[in-house]
């Protein structure tokens, strides 16, 4: 693996600005309790935050393994 493979995989990471974030923090209700009700009237933002959290993950995870390869292979 080279360096422009890591390019490529940072390039493929998309932003951190997740908005699964604020979503939670809107649903949030004062007493720290999720609002189901609130949720469900937003399912498309809901899924939309979800699918974009999940994108995110998988992104980063293939970074990780990939550095992790790269450390192994020095060893």
């Amino acid at each position: 693996m080279d360096n422009r493979t890591f390019a490529g995989l940072l390039a493929a990471t998309p932003s951190a600005a997740l908005s699964i974030i604020e979503l939670t923090a809107e649903l949030t209700r004062p007493d720290g309790s999720f609002d189901l009700d609130a949720a469900a009237a937003r399912q498309k933002d809901v899924e939309m935050a979800c699918a974009q959290a999940q994108d995110y993950a998988s992104a980063t995870g293939r970074l990780l393994e990939a550095m992790r390869c790269k450390l192994l292979r020095r060893r």
